[in-house]
């Protein structure tokens, strides 16, 4: 019994001590009590829809059999949405709605097997050439080769945007093994192997032009590849590729596509203009004589 007493005492002081203490202090205000969303770790949610004017075009053309046809498609939407593609276009660009991967498909016959296990052969989207795209793309040109002895693409994105790719300039890409330069009237400019080189100063205006590439050969000689006078003007833009097949002859074995933008590409027609048809004015009605009375007899 008196140790329970001595207990009581004891706790009864600390708890006076630890009142007094709190006392003595400043009262700090409670903090807000968290939500129910706070300390909850987010889950993860799906990709963010990304939209952006997408082009795609052909690096060339790829070979089909006699007889063969390739229609592809682009995933837009839980579906895949036909598209036409020609070779070293920019026209009119696709919108593009989606997540950062966009995935091209094409139609083939594809066999699977009924309930039954009976062979069904019918038409679907097979898998043929992927590629992904920033948060901050606008403008997307895709260029899609044909990959060697396989039926798909790779594809290769380039930013085409007004700000990286103005109209009125030229830009060269290079997927060789040497130095190129472009000589545009004594305005001279390089793209090193694997680079994007690009004229100083935009075009301003309409001209013709002594335009000329060339490559820095490991020796030190410089091989002429182009050399052709060109209208240039500041409402167009060029993409020219220039690409190497070590394998080749020398006089094929540079290879050059150019790629021609021009503004008026991307606008759209303006609505006929309707025929104004002059009113024809109301001519004014003679005024009706007041009949005559009959005299009287």
């Amino acid at each position: 019994m008196i140790l329970r007493t001595i207990l009581a005492g004891l706790l009864l002081s600390a708890s006076t001590l630890s009142l007094s203490a709190l006392d003595s202090k400043e009262t700090k205000k409670p903090a807000d009590a968290p939500t129910k969303t706070e300390g909850k770790k987010e889950k993860p949610g799906k990709a963010p829809v990304h939209t952006c004017a997408l082009n795609i075009t052909w690096w060339e053309e790829p070979t089909l059999k006699e007889g063969e046809t390739l229609e592809l498609g682009i995933f837009v939407d839980k579906e895949f949405q036909a598209i036409s593609i020609q070779a070293m276009t920019i026209g009119k660009p696709f919108d593009y709605t989606g997540g950062p991967d966009v995935i091209i498909a094409r139609k083939a016959k594809v066999t699977t097997k009924d309930k039954k296990g009976n062979p069904v052969t019918k038409d679907d989207w097979v898998p043929f050439a992927n590629f992904a795209i920033k948060e901050t793309d606008t403008d997307v040109l895709a260029l899609l080769m044909p990959a060697p002895n396989s039926p798909t693409a790779i594809v290769k994105t380039f930013d085409i945007g007004v700000e990286a790719f103005p109209y009125g300039t030229i830009h060269l890409l290079n997927y060789t093994k040497s130095k190129i330069g472009c000589n545009i009237d004594g305005a001279v400019f390089f793209a090193p192997p694997g680079q994007r080189g690009q004229i100083a100063k935009p075009i301003t205006s309409r001209r013709v032009v002594n335009f000329r590439l060339a490559a820095f050969e490991a020796d030190g000689s410089l091989r002429s590849l182009v050399s052709s006078p060109m209208i240039l003007d500041q409402r167009s833009r060029r993409l020219y590729f220039v690409a190497e097949n070590p394998g080749a002859s020398e006089d094929a074995r540079f290879r050059i596509n150019a790629l021609v933008d021009h503004l008026e590409d991307h606008t759209p027609p303006k609505p006929p203009e309707e025929e104004v048809k002059p009113t024809k004015k109301a001519e004014p009605k003679e005024a009706k004589k007041p009949a005559e009375k009959p005299a009287a007899k």
